[in-house]
């Protein structure tokens, strides 16, 4: 037996809540400075996998024997086959009273799990989730099975009684952790984010808000918007968005700066709640899947539009419509033809605009990057089993790329009209 199954066996935690409703009461406190919910995931307990001995080889020490490993194809060098952050042993055998098998996991294809309440009246359509969870099966991503895409398990749980539905959550995050505490099993911490569909934070009109970047828990609230609660477009492109933050990227893919023409992500405010025309289909939700070279507003060309950088293509940019400037959609593809000053013709001499609203009409903007290739399942340290072993320590310096109290707050119902 390994040094980290006899761990694991030896190991010992209260882990309380796990019919759904309960907090953290009798769980140690994180000693390392990580969020409640990484200690929690450090002392879940594991057992030898089910048809291994304590004499098998474990060579990468997650509990799954290498021989059993061979059985369900994954890889005996690697706790965690499929790089989502949640083991092996946990997505083939369950882990902290927690059946991820039973829930759909597979250790050879990318899962990401989210609990998501709801107040009365805040609830979302079927067809705002759907969308989403088809966004993450259509990703470019590839999975050891040989299949691509995410699979995204969006779990709609609980709606929040009346009497714990705070309309305005403010402070945001003191508030959000009252109702966590009450509807969110501890169990379940180390595997799922946690969603929250409110009414208003902090007395704006945010669509909604992620704790840090990348992060365990986000809202959305769009309860100040002219629909109450959001259409399905607004609900889709929201939900999306701010799991997008929980999931490392930024409004600016690499860095905080909105509206960036040559970004195409719903990341970026024009397409948060309209997403993409893509191969002829309108109000596709899409984080970025090319890379677009650097771009001057002072030298927009329409006929050329925006250079593709390797491996996006041409052809790659000629898919995309329905590209919005200064919250207007423009007719053309990313790829040419362009009419990026939306006055109906494409110009052939090149000219200036203020595209990104900061006053200026001479900003360069970086290449973009591929959302898709840069995702981070760890949920700002906060996802990921005991299981994992050593790889279940951060790989950067930082927990969180922006911190939750450096976090902006995202699109505001006013910023949705402003022309």
């Amino acid at each position: 037996m390994s040094k980290l199954q006899k761990t694991l066996l030896t190991a010992s935690v209260a882990l309380l809540g796990l019919n759904g409703c309960g907090g953290g009461e009798g769980v140690e406190g994180p000693e390392d400075g990580l969020p409640a919910e990484a200690a929690v995931a450090q002392g879940v307990v594991a057992q030898a996998a089910p048809g291994c001995l304590a004499s098998d080889v474990d060579t990468d020490g997650d509990g799954v024997c290498d021989k059993v490993e061979a059985q369900y194809g994954t890889n005996p060098q690697s706790t965690d086959t499929d790089g989502d952050r949640l083991s092996d042993y946990a997505e083939l055998f369950g882990s902290g009273g927690v059946d991820l098998p039973a829930l759909g996991a597979n250790a050879r294809r990318k899962d990401l799990f989210i609990e998501a309440d709801y107040y009365a009246n805040r609830k979302p359509t079927q067809g705002a989730l759907n969308r989403i969870i088809t966004a993450f099966a259509n990703a470019p991503v590839s999975n050891p099975d040989g299949s691509t895409g995410i699979t995204l398990h969006l779990a709609l749980d609980q709606q929040i009684a009346t009497a714990d539905a705070d309309t305005d959550l403010n402070p945001v995050w003191t508030d959000f952790d009252k109702i966590k505490a009450k509807y969110f099993a501890a169990a379940r911490a180390p595997f799922f984010h946690y969603m929250l569909f409110a009414n208003t934070y902090s007395g704006g009109t945010s669509s909604g808000i992620s704790r840090g970047i990348p992060a365990h828990d986000f809202v959305v609230t769009l309860g100040g918007w002219s629909t109450p609660g959001g259409t399905e477009l607004q609900q889709a492109g929201t939900i999306m968005h701010e799991l997008g933050h929980n999931i490392g990227l930024r409004h600016g893919g690499t860095d905080d700066a909105n509206y960036k023409p040559n970004y195409l992500s719903i990341m970026n405010y024009e397409y948060q709640v309209y997403g993409f025309t893509v191969s002829g289909t309108a109000n596709v939700f899409d984080y970025s899947r090319v890379r677009v070279a650097s771009f001057s507003e002072a030298a927009i060309n329409e006929v050329a539009a925006f250079t593709p950088v390797a491996p996006t293509t041409e052809a790659d940019l000629a898919k995309l419509g329905g590209l919005r400037f200064v919250n207007v959609q423009v007719a053309g593809t990313a790829s040419a033809n362009l009419d990026m000053n939306a006055n109906g013709s494409i110009q052939t001499a090149t000219y200036a605009r203020d595209l990104n609203r900061d006053g200026s009409s001479a900003t360069v903007f970086p290449a973009s990057q591929h959302d898709w290739s840069v995702l981070r399942f760890d949920g700002g340290g906060t996802i990921g089993d005991s299981a994992l072993g050593t790889s279940r320590t951060l790989d950067r310096e930082s927990t969180f790329l922006v911190v939750p109290e450096k976090v902006e707050p995202c699109l505001t119902a006013d910023q949705v009209t402003a022309r």
